[in-house]
């Protein structure tokens, strides 16, 4: 079973996962907004999710896009989780800098979804 990874975005959407038995995030994959919910769809579909750490941070409650996509994943009776994404962002641009990654705003949605993802692991797996 998997652990599925989110960084919502209005344009485009990191994912990231990692199996119950390694807890190590990895990236998967970058998608635009639009096409998220089925690629998580999809993916739900071929792999068992266990549960979805989806970044949530205060002003994506203003965010009408944001709610409906929640209403949506909610429908897929998949266990679902909010975990905070604050600097998420940031960290990931400062480790793809650190890796000597080229067009990094082009890929840093999928490490903001690692980040978000690992972060969860270590907290809830560390008790």
């Amino acid at each position: 079973m998997y652990y599925l990874g989110v960084d919502w975005g209005k344009s485009k959407c990191g994912l990231a996962i990692a199996d119950e038995e390694n807890l190590i995030a990895s990236s998967y994959k970058q998608v635009s907004e639009p096409d998220l919910y089925q690629e998580i769809l999809f993916f739900s579909r071929k792999e068992s999710i266990k549960k979805i750490i989806l970044g949530f941070h205060e002003d994506l409650k203003r965010e009408k896009k944001f709610r409906d996509f929640l209403e949506k994943i909610k429908e897929l009776n998949i266990e679902l989780e909010l975990e905070n994404e604050k600097f998420s962002t940031q960290m990931a641009q400062k480790n793809l800098i650190k890796a000597d990654r080229k067009k990094i705003s082009q890929i840093d949605d999928v490490e903001s979804a690692r980040i978000i993802l690992q972060g969860w692991l270590d907290k809830n797996n560390s008790k």
